[in-house]
Parts: structure tokens; sequence; C-alpha cells
């Protein structure tokens, strides 16, 4: 289990971004405006990468973990 709370945050907040991304890609369609489209589909594209590039487990919290079950 990942038990950073700081990359869950971040995660959270990329959440967020992409749904605001997502906002503004369809005001962008219903207003005939190509580039809002494509800055919005950018804003989701990133939002989703952040989201799963925090909440990827590393090498290094795999190494805490079994420490933490090797101490008890």
């Amino acid at each position: 289990m990942v038990q950073g709370e700081l990359r869950i945050l971040v995660a959270a907040l990329a959440v967020f971004v992409a749904l605001a991304g997502l906002a503004v890609s369809i005001h962008g369609l219903l207003f005939d405006e190509s580039r809002v489209v494509l800055y919005g589909m950018a804003i989701v594209s990133c939002g989703i990468i952040a989201f799963v590039a925090m909440l990827t487990v590393h090498p290094k919290d795999v190494e805490i973990e079994h420490r933490r079950h090797r101490e008890s």
C-alpha cells in the first residue's frame, strides 16, 4: 500500500485538473473554438498522466513495506 500522503493529495488534485480540462473541452466544442478544445484535451492528458504517476508503486515503497513486516 502506498503510504505517501503527499502523493495521494497530488493524485486527487490531478483528478480535478482532468475534470476541469474536460469542462474546457466541452466549452470549446459548444462554442466551436478548436484551440480551446485542444488545450482542454492537453489538460485532461496531463491530469491523467499525473494521476497515474502519483499512484504508481515505486520500489522504494515496496522496500519500506518489507522492512515494516520484518520488524513486526
